[in-house]
């Protein structure tokens, strides 16, 4: 009996996510549809693919055998869209791209829209990244991130270096003296992120600075962070390419002054898609466009 694509389709996407409902919003079908044809499929193949552990559906050892097969399928078939694309002039296809906040609202939020004027028949999504996301389960088609893989048949393109400072509201130490080192700060406020909700030990700055601080308010996002620091509820450690031009004022920044990276990752087997391509060399290009943001400047 010849094989389904959609059952080919319903398999990965089962495989990818886990979950029946999962799967189903994926593919924009219902639950019951996805049920049915897993069902069906099994059925007829006299076999089951998947079974229930602690983290969803994982394959059996059926499924996993003819999960290299059902990918490939997947990998021609993407192949066959892009080479009609190409030739017929409509080169369409959905690239989401997911991205840390501070990333995703200071940089990416302003830049794909150019290409999406240059280049109307871009469809480009951006969304947060997950504090779980993972490219092969297809979360996202590419992935801005702060940790860089150890492992995993990824493409992995160092972005951006960039600078974090101390920042405070102007008239946040009115009446106070200035601190003048790393201990003096246990006087004041702090803003920060909420420790259990760190999705990378990256980001855990406040205990660098100093163990003892005083850490008034937690946000899970930088921008609400920043937003706070504007406010003058506190100081915060804030990315430079998001606190340049705000009028916040950097506090001993000789001091602390931190240094992280950005990776822009996707999945090996895109590579050969175009519309991958075309969006990762575009976020590349203008973010080493923007460098000169991304660093500190004293003046």
């Amino acid at each position: 009996m010849a094989l389904d694509w959609d059952d080919i389709r319903i398999f990965l996407e089962i495989e990818r996510t886990g979950r029946l409902s999962r799967a189903a919003k994926r593919l924009g079908v219902s639950h019951t549809t996805v049920a049915r044809r897993l069902k069906n499929f099994e059925e007829q193949r006299g076999c089951h693919l998947f079974e229930p552990s602690e983290t969803g559906l994982t394959p059996t050892e059926a499924g996993q055998l003819i999960l290299s097969e059902a990918q490939s399928m997947e990998r021609a078939a993407q192949g066959i869209a892009e080479k009609l694309g190409r030739y017929s002039g409509n080169n369409t296809g959905r690239v989401r791209v997911g991205a840390p906040d501070g990333f995703g609202n200071a940089v990416l939020s302003h830049i794909l829209p150019e290409l999406i004027r240059a280049e109307p028949g871009c469809d480009v999504e951006l969304v947060p990244v997950p504090s779980t996301h993972k490219l092969w389960r297809r979360d996202v088609d590419i992935a801005i991130s702060l940790d860089r893989p150890l492992s995993g048949q990824t493409v992995m393109r160092k972005l951006i270096d960039y600078d974090l400072r101390l920042y405070a509201h102007p008239e946040f130490f009115a009446g106070a003296d200035l601190p003048q080192s790393r201990s003096d700060l246990q006087a004041f406020p702090f803003v920060g992120y909420i420790d259990e909700l760190l999705y990378t030990p990256e980001l855990d700055f406040n205990h660098l600075v100093h163990p003892g601080l005083n850490v008034v308010y937690k946000a899970a996002t930088v921008k609400a962070q920043f937003d706070a620091v504007q406010q003058g509820i506190g100081l915060g450690v804030l990315p430079c390419f998001m606190a340049r031009g705000s009028g916040l004022m950097p506090v001993l920044p000789e001091d602390i002054a931190f240094t992280r990276t950005y990776w822009l990752l996707f999945p090996e087997e895109y590579k050969s898609l175009a519309r991958i391509r075309r969006v990762s060399d575009f976020i590349y290009e203008k973010t080493q466009a923007w460098s000169e943001r991304f660093r500190f400047d004293a003046s």
